[in-house]
């Protein structure tokens, strides 16, 4: 499996201290090697402000699983104290820290420029990989454009992987075209929709209200459904067709 912490510069509800465990609430539906391979880090630009509190707040047998820590952007949100933090950071983590420094008047935004790295990284990684499970800070909870530009680009991305991807944005949104499982509250009430309606994406669904096979047919297809068992499983059909999970 391919694992990876994607740091984005829009701001995080977690505080520190929760971040190592905030997105256990999902899982692979097999997840037999989650947390034991290579670990790879993406920072944009002012991310880099929350990594570093993640970073201390790591296990040691975490911090060792760190491979490569990737930094990409214009340093437009860094500011002067910023520009020293990058400095000093990648001077800090010499032999595995890798920089990419972008004109302030790019056409393409920090999120699109990660996904284009962390694609390249997945294509030239170790043999043997058979999904890619990614958690995302700071894509929410900013400005809407943002938002919607995040999602859409990640979303890009998994048509883009040549395997089985999940984007986790947080404990309550995911980006999936890989089976997922979730351990929930009986009650707990979720959406599953699809971002390319028209395509007519079709998923499978057990432990809920309403379950069995589902085809998404337009926007509004998925939303409001309910968890009946401990816990409940999401398997999408079809890898061209990802899903946006929601818990509501």
């Amino acid at each position: 499996m391919f694992e990876a912490v994607v740091f984005l510069a829009g701001p995080s509800r977690a505080r520190p201290e929760e971040m190592s465990q905030l997105w256990n609430k999902w899982q692979p539906l097999n997840s037999e090697h989650l947390g034991q391979e290579r670990l790879y880090v993406y920072i944009a630009d002012a991310g880099l402000e929350t990594f570093l509190p993640w970073f201390e707040k790591c296990s040691q047998a975490e911090k060792q699983r760190i491979h490569q820590i990737v930094w990409c952007g214009d340093g437009d949100s860094l500011g002067k104290h910023g520009q020293e933090l990058l400095k000093n950071t990648a001077a800090r983590f010499e032999g595995r820290w890798r920089e990419h420094k972008y004109a302030s008047d790019k056409d393409f935004s920090d999120c699109a420029a990660i996904t284009s790295l962390m694609e390249y990284d997945i294509r030239h990684a170790q043999e043997g990989l058979h999904s890619v499970w990614v958690q995302v800070h700071g894509a929410l909870g900013g400005r809407l454009d943002h938002e919607l530009a995040n999602i859409l680009e990640f979303s890009e991305s998994i048509a883009r992987i040549p395997l089985p991807a999940a984007f986790l944005f947080g404990p309550e949104q995911v980006l999936t075209n890989l089976p997922l499982s979730g351990e929930f509250p009986i009650g707990q009430r979720f959406s599953v929709m699809s971002l390319q309606p028209s395509a007519h994406a079709r998923v499978k669904i057990s432990g809920a209200r309403y379950k069995g096979e589902i085809e998404l047919r337009q926007p509004s297809h998925g939303l409001s459904n309910v968890s009946e068992a401990a816990r409940i499983e999401i398997i999408p059909l079809s890898r061209k067709h990802p899903l946006f999970c929601l818990l509501v």
